[in-house]
This record gives C-alpha cells, sequence and structure tokens, in this order.
C-alpha cells in the first residue's frame, strides 16, 4: 500500500475518532492509548496503523529484527504496512564559519513493513519480568521523575505540579499515588512551554499520557473515561494532541524502561 493511500486510512480514523468522542464513546480511543503503552517506539500515525490491521498486536518488528530475535515470520502471513521517513541528504552553509556541512532532512514518507510476534516461530524470548507491586511501581517512578516529588497533606487534591515539582497527596494508596505521579509528571512535559491551552485540553493530554504509560506499565489507570469526555476540539485540534501525546509517552516510557519488560525495537 502507497504512503499516500496510509496517510488517508489515518485521516479517516481520526474523523471516526473524533466523531466518537463528541458522542460519548471512548473506546476507540483508549484502544489506541493500549497501542501507545505497547508501541511507544512507534508514531501515532504508526499505532494507529498497526491497530487497524492487526487489533490484536502485542509486540512488532521488521523482519530483519525479528530474525536478530531468532524468529522467523511464517509463511503467508500478511504484514502490517506502516509509515517510515524518507530521508535525503542536503548540504547546508554554516553562516557562522562558512563550512559546508552534511545533513539529513525528511522529505516524505514511505511504506515499512513490520509483523507481530504472533505471525512468527522460533526462539522464545525472554520472559517478561513478574509484574512489581504496585508500592515498588511507585517508587521507580518517582526515582526515574526529571523533577522532585513530595508527599504532603493536600487536602481535596490528588496532586498539582507547578512544573519544576510534584506534590502527591500522602493519603492516597500506592496505586493512586502512582497513577497521580504519571498525571502531573505528563503535565510538566506537556503543558510548561508558554503556550496557552484550554484547561480541558491540557487535561485530556495529560490524563491521555497517564494513561498509555500506565497501561504499559501494567496498572489500571482508572478515571481516564471522565477526562477523555472532555473533548470539545476539532479533527486538527486532536491530531495535533495525538502527536503530543504519544510523543511524550514515548518519552516517559523510554525513562522508565527499567520498571517495564523490553520489546522488540522498531524496524
Amino acid at each position: 500500500m502507497k504512503a499516500d493511500a496510509l496517510m488517508e486510512k489515518v485521516k479517516g480514523w481520526l474523523e471516526e475518532l473524533e466523531r466518537g468522542l463528541r458522542e460519548g464513546h471512548t473506546g476507540d480511543f483508549l484502544s489506541f492509548l493500549e497501542g501507545m503503552g505497547r508501541f511507544h517506539q512507534y508514531s501515532a500515525r504508526n499505532v494507529v496503523l498497526i491497530q487497524m490491521q492487526r487489533p490484536g498486536a502485542t509486540l512488532v518488528a521488521g523482519i530483519k529484527r525479528w530474525n536478530e530475535l531468532g524468529r522467523r515470520v511464517k509463511k503467508g502471513e500478511r504484514a502490517i504496512a506502516i509509515l517510515a521517513p524518507t530521508l535525503k541528504k542536503v548540504e547546508v552553509l554554516d553562516e557562522g564559519t562558512g563550512e559546508v556541512r552534511e545533513e539529513r532532512r525528511l522529505v516524505g514518507f514511505h511504506t515499512a513493513y513490520v509483523f507481530d510476534i504472533a505471525q512468527t516461530e522460533g526462539k522464545p524470548l525472554e520472559s517478561p519480568q513478574d509484574t512489581p507491586e504496585r508500592a515498588e511501581v511507585y517508587g521507580r517512578l518517582c526515582s526515574r521523575c526529571p523533577v522532585p516529588v513530595e508527599e504532603r497533606l493536600t487536602g481535596g487534591a490528588m496532586g498539582y505540579t507547578n512544573g519544576k515539582r510534584i506534590v502527591i497527596s500522602a493519603m492516597l494508596s500506592p496505586t493512586a499515588k502512582a497513577e497521580t505521579l504519571l498525571h502531573e509528571w505528563a503535565h510538566t512535559r506537556l503543558h510548561f512551554d508558554g503556550v496557552k491551552r484550554p484547561a480541558e485540553v491540557e487535561e485530556l493530554e495529560a490524563e491521555a499520557t497517564a494513561y498509555a504509560v500506565g497501561r504499559g506499565l501494567g496498572l489500571e489507570v482508572k478515571g481516564s473515561r471522565d477526562y477523555i469526555l472532555h473533548w470539545q476540539g476539532t479533527v486538527e485540534d486532536l491530531e495535533r494532541s495525538l502527536e503530543r501525546i504519544s510523543q511524550t509517552a514515548r518519552e516517559m516510557l523510554v525513562a522508565l524502561e527499567g520498571a517495564r519488560p523490553a520489546q522488540a525495537e522498531a524496524a
């Protein structure tokens, strides 16, 4: 399938998603966020494409990567088409030094192909680590969070951040502390850049990011539906939010790699 056709498939999915959210249906969005937790090394568009073509996918990679892992794609299996960047070497003049250097710049996209682990056979992958206790998850989140985390008696608030530190209510359970920390951590990465956004958009982005990361860590992440139902934007706004959500979730999951099972790398 050509890259343009894949782009159209993603656009159609976004339009359906926006209509569903307006009608109060959050299932497709939550499924997308589940996919972000599993496939954080892929872009938002590619997560959509993977889920559209193989909804039950759990771990995907290209043929070369599967071969490196000692596995082979089964005969007759249909590949999952995704988008890969097309880069071109260009010469750029450095105005400061007058020197010409070579850079690789994005000029478009082309079709690439991956397969789910269920489409392969061969050497077993390393078994995932046992799911850590919730208190341990919270401790690991605190140790990897890029800003200081404090616990206080905060009245009715579960947590808050000023972008430079995060405060979590000391009255919460370990699970609730972990989920609240993910939400506030997402805020620190998304919403302290000097750009003013509607409060409901910021809450949607933070909770969606926390949901994707939390599901990737094995947390239930309850309560996301209420935040997601706040969405009242356009398809274009939603697409921008999805890209921001996926990028931030990816950054957080990379920082938390020690707290989750390793995945096959992208093709």
